[in-house]
C-alpha cells in the first residue's frame, strides 16, 4: 500500500490526473469528430447532387498539409498527418455508405 509520503504516491496521483485529462481531451475529439461526419454527410449530399465524386484527392492533400501546418511541434507532425489520413478515410466511407443508404431508401 502506497502511503503519501512515498514518491510513488504522488507519481501515482499525477498518472491519474494525466488519465482523467486524456479522458476529458477524448470526449472533447469524440463530439468533435461526431460534427465532423455531420458536416460530411452535408458534403456528399452536394456532391451527389453536382455528380462529384466522393473522393477529391487534391481537396485532400491540402487538408493534409493545412493541418499539419497547424502543429507547431515538428516531432508530432506526422503523427497528426496520420491521424487526419485516418479520419478522412473513415469519412470518405461515411459519405459513401450515406449516399448508398439514400439510394436503397429511393428504391
Amino acid at each position: 500500500m502506497l502511503i503519501k509520503t512515498d514518491p510513488a504516491w504522488d507519481s501515482s496521483k499525477k498518472l491519474t490526473a494525466a488519465r482523467k485529462q486524456i479522458n476529458q481531451l477524448d470526449e472533447a475529439i469524440v463530439s468533435l469528430l461526431a460534427k465532423r461526419f455531420e458536416t460530411a454527410a452535408k458534403i456528399g449530399k452536394i456532391k451527389e447532387k453536382q455528380g462529384l465524386p466522393v473522393f477529391d484527392p487534391t481537396r485532400e492533400e491540402g487538408v493534409l498539409e493545412r493541418v499539419t501546418a497547424l502543429d507547431a511541434n515538428q516531432q508530432t507532425r506526422q503523427y497528426i498527418w496520420n491521424i487526419y489520413r485516418t479520419i478522412m478515410e473513415n469519412t470518405r466511407d461515411f459519405e459513401r455508405d450515406s449516399q448508398e443508404n439514400r439510394t436503397d431508401r429511393r428504391k
